[in-house]
């Protein structure tokens, strides 16, 4: 394991690797999430009601995800609708550069701090619980934790967990070759 302790620490570096890290993770995260909310279904059946939530259903409603809505709301403060497409790829940009830019602050963090412990899982919670476990429910961009089907945390939890442990795991590589 990197320390900052074993190595010269390097912003610049850090933050290539974090970016790295990010990217991947974001993939990684991407692929993970409709396994796992099959697989939260299995285990836990929602209601039709719950799957309606904000920010319950990424399979059947990726549309009202909490960045297709703030797609909606920001261009709605302008006078301009958006389609379902237009909404979904919005969702994807905010997604992607969201997730990139948390493995970038990462990849910083860990050039100075000892975030990287745990193989990203601490700050994969971290960030669950500073955005869809806090944030988007009180801007209105997704229903609170507590209103969210049993599944919804097997897959949005799940999700988050598998994209700390990616961006560790790639960030430590690229941080490694950049010696």
């Amino acid at each position: 394991m990197w320390s900052p302790s074993s190595r010269r620490p390097s912003l610049v570096k850090g933050a290539v690797a974090g970016l790295v890290g990010g990217v991947v993770g974001t993939w990684v995260k991407s692929q993970a999430e409709p396994v796992l909310q099959d697989l939260g279904e299995r285990w836990f059946p929602p209601t039709h009601a719950e799957k309606e939530r904000p920010g319950a259903d990424v399979q059947g409603h990726p549309d009202r995800m909490p960045p297709s809505k703030l797609a909606q709301e920001a261009t709605d403060a302008v006078g301009v609708t958006l389609s379902r497409d237009e909404k979904l790829e919005a969702q994807n940009a905010i997604h992607w550069g969201f997730g990139a830019s948390a493995g970038l602050a990462y990849g910083v963090l860990a050039e100075v701090t000892e975030v990287e412990a745990g193989a990203g899982v601490p700050a994969a919670l971290a960030l669950f619980a500073g955005t869809h476990g806090s944030t988007l429910p009180a801007v209105g961009l997704q229903a609170s934790p507590g209103a969210m089907p049993a599944a919804w945390w097997v897959w949005e939890l799940g999700s988050h967990v598998v994209y700390g442990v990616a961006v560790e795991v790639v960030r430590r590589g690229v941080r490694a070759a950049l010696r």
